[in-house]
């Protein structure tokens, strides 16, 4: 079982409300969006929530993509969330895993 859907089973055990973001330089989230509204909806854009437009000269590589839970889950190393959508005390960073909760029917957004 792969670590995206023990993370859908758990939130899924939890009846959790999970919140997923996205964060880049324009160009990034460009190529971002192209690949999400090729295969997942609703579409996405700049505007919609959950998505993080940074300056062009921000100091970042790539994408980054965050879950954020309500629960702690013990087969993960989740980060506990203090500046980042502190209403969420756990936060997940792994652009593969989220990729592949998108696949399992998860969005940007709330879930």
């Amino acid at each position: 079982m792969s670590l995206a859907t023990q993370l859908d089973s758990f939130i899924q055990q939890n009846k959790d409300h999970v919140f997923i973001e996205a964060e880049g330089k324009p160009s990034t989230l460009s190529n971002f969006f192209t690949m999400y509204n090729s295969s997942y909806s609703p579409a996405i854009n700049a505007q919609t929530d959950g998505i993080i437009c940074l300056d062009d000269d921000a100091n970042k590589w790539g994408l980054e993509l965050r879950l954020y839970l309500n629960y702690d889950p013990p087969f993960i190393h989740a980060t506990k969330t203090s500046s980042y959508r502190n209403n969420y005390p756990y936060r997940i960073n792994d652009v593969n895993i989220i990729n592949e909760m998108f696949a399992l029917g998860y969005k940007i957004g709330l879930n």
